[in-house]
């Protein structure tokens, strides 16, 4: 899975994707692919600081939690320690070794710190909140979250654990794999922290700070460059793409009617309409077929994820390349 890392005797003109023969040098001033400038802008302008959450409120308030609600908030929490574990040290040893465009590179470094720092964000959560030793033991101690790690982790492992170099179907797959962690998976967790916030307020804030990373460069990072490993190669995987983001939805529907049981609002029929949004969404932004959901105010937990994701009305619209406002701006996409 080697690549030329620095040649300055290159003859290409535009950065592909993957298999590329970069000269290496990270060109921001004349990118030959500028989306990948402006998903690095908007990752510098999403930087924030874990310390500055206040949770004083969430450390009473956990005590006031149901049952229910504190079983759910616990395995939100261990499930969203595993995803941004795993995802920091994919992208570092398996992601980024594939990908040639500098620029693309950039971004992809960016959010390993990003992810790191998320982990780090769930110190406080494990210091101040919750039992730590619980909520970094839960993929260990239950086994319906092990089961949903070990799928996350497998879709990985379908290309990674080949000892062979990955095809270009391999690593148009290795998009798709980031694109239901980054946008299924992690909504499946906010969602709880979210419904939950006028309790947990800091916690909820917490996320919501972590959403803008995923759902606000994370995402559309990995949808632009799904496209361009297709547009370079020629490849076509939309299939395959289409059936693995749907069994995403059906795995985090299964853990979400799990977690959240006993919890207002959580109901069979709520979790599969949230997921079934979530998902056309992934899918309508592949240009892929999808369910056309729309969004009512009946839609509680639609409504809860609209509410804490769309936080202030500069946007920024990642799949038309273009920069309207970078101030923690909100999602210019229907999630």
């Amino acid at each position: 899975m080697s690549k030329k890392i620095y040649n300055p005797d290159t003859t290409e003109t535009v950065n592909k994707i993957v298999g590329g023969n970069p000269s290496g040098i990270a060109n921001f001033v004349s990118p030959t692919r500028k989306i990948y400038k402006t998903i690095f802008e908007g990752q510098i302008a999403r930087f924030w600081n874990p310390a500055t959450i206040n949770l004083t409120e969430d450390m009473k308030a956990v005590k006031e939690l149901s049952d229910e609600e504190y079983r759910a908030y616990e395995l939100t929490f261990g499930k969203l320690i595993f995803n941004d574990s795993i995802v920091t040290n994919r992208i570092m040893d398996n992601v980024n070794p594939l990908i040639t465009d500098p620029i693309a590179n950039a971004c992809i470094a960016f959010q390993a710190g990003e992810e790191a720092l998320h982990s780090y964000s769930y110190a406080f959560i494990g210091d101040d909140v919750l039992d730590s030793q619980n909520i970094y033991n839960m993929v260990k101690l239950d086994n319906k979250l092990r089961f949903l790690a070990n799928s996350i982790n497998n879709r990985y492992d379908r290309i990674f654990s080949k000892n062979i170099e990955p095809t270009n179907e391999d690593k148009a797959f290795v998009a798709i794999a980031n694109l239901c962690l980054e946008g299924v998976s992690f909504p499946a967790g906010f969602i709880v922290v979210w419904a939950l916030g006028d309790k947990m307020k800091g916690s909820a804030s917490m996320i919501t700070e972590i959403s803008r990373n995923e759902l606000g460069s994370h995402l559309p990072l990995y949808v632009n460059i799904y496209n361009h490993i297709k547009e370079d190669t020629g490849v076509n995987i939309d299939k395959l793409a289409r059936e693995t983001i749907l069994e995403a939805g059906e795995l985090e529907k299964e853990f979400l009617i799990y977690s959240t049981k006993g919890v207002m609002g959580f109901n069979e029929s709520a979790i599969n309409n949230f997921m079934n949004w979530i998902v056309s969404n992934r899918l309508r932004e592949l240009g892929l077929p999808y369910e056309d959901i729309k969004f009512n105010s009946s839609d509680g937990l639609i409504k809860i994820f609209k509410s804490y994701s769309e936080v202030n009305e500069t946007k920024t619209n990642f799949f038309e390349g273009t920069v309207k406002n970078y101030s923690k701006q909100s999602l210019d996409m229907d999630f």
